[in-house]
């Protein structure tokens, strides 16, 4: 069995081999198995965007005995990859406390994203943050870009408003996509208790908006 360094190093020098699967479910499992977080660096920081690619779907899924790598994967969230962001986001939401406002308002933003797949996984990433964390969020858009929409965004679905019915509602029919966004948000927070809004979300106009809800139902 080959060690996790010779693994790392083989993908180093052939990046093509980080396509095939079975390479790196074996390179997931000596992760698995305990090997040194250290060595999955070069593949987060590498410029070669298969093996940041990798690195960042095997960092997603080491749970919390990956949160070492917090210092590294906060600043792939704007990588130039759809892969790495997206991957990335899951690490945020496992691994981010309060003191990590910065990364997880850069998460928030990426509701904006050019890939739907990385707005849709951002969506997610927003229900299912505890509200510390959106909370150490706004606390930094405050701090430095109290205007933007994603601020605001988010200060509505912290509100009281966020958990009323008849505002999520009229919410999801707002003229501007990203409010519905967060809306639709709100809704699947809320569904526990009511699930009307979500039924609305699911058969929105707003493609994204039907889509994302649809999945929570």
């Amino acid at each position: 069995m080959k060690k996790v360094e010779e693994l790392i190093e083989e993908l180093i020098t052939n990046p093509e081999t980080a396509d095939d699967e079975s390479v790196a479910y074996r390179l997931f499992e000596r992760f698995g198995r305990g090997a040194p977080l250290d060595y999955l660096r070069p593949l987060l920081l590498s410029t070669d965007e298969r093996l940041a690619s990798l690195g960042a779907w095997i960092a997603s899924e080491l749970g919390e005995g990956g949160k070492p790598l917090l210092d590294v994967v906060g600043g792939l969230l704007g990588h130039p990859a759809k892969k790495v962001r997206f991957w990335i986001i899951d690490c945020i939401l496992l691994w981010a406390d309060t003191s990590d406002g910065r990364e997880i308002a850069d998460v928030v933003r990426l509701i904006d994203d050019p890939e739907k797949a990385v707005r849709w996984k951002a969506m997610v990433f927003l229900f299912r943050a505890s509200r510390d964390q959106l909370e150490s969020a706004l606390a930094y858009l405050n701090a430095e870009e109290p205007g933007s929409p994603n601020a605001l965004g988010l200060r509505w679905l912290l509100h009281t408003a966020a958990q009323d019915v008849e505002t999520v509602e009229g919410e999801l029919r707002n003229s501007d996509a990203r409010m519905r966004k967060y809306a639709a948000v709100a809704a699947v927070r809320m569904s526990t208790e009511d699930r009307h809004p979500l039924l609305l979300a699911a058969s929105s106009d707003d493609p994204e908006v039907a889509e994302f809800a649809a999945d929570r139902l």
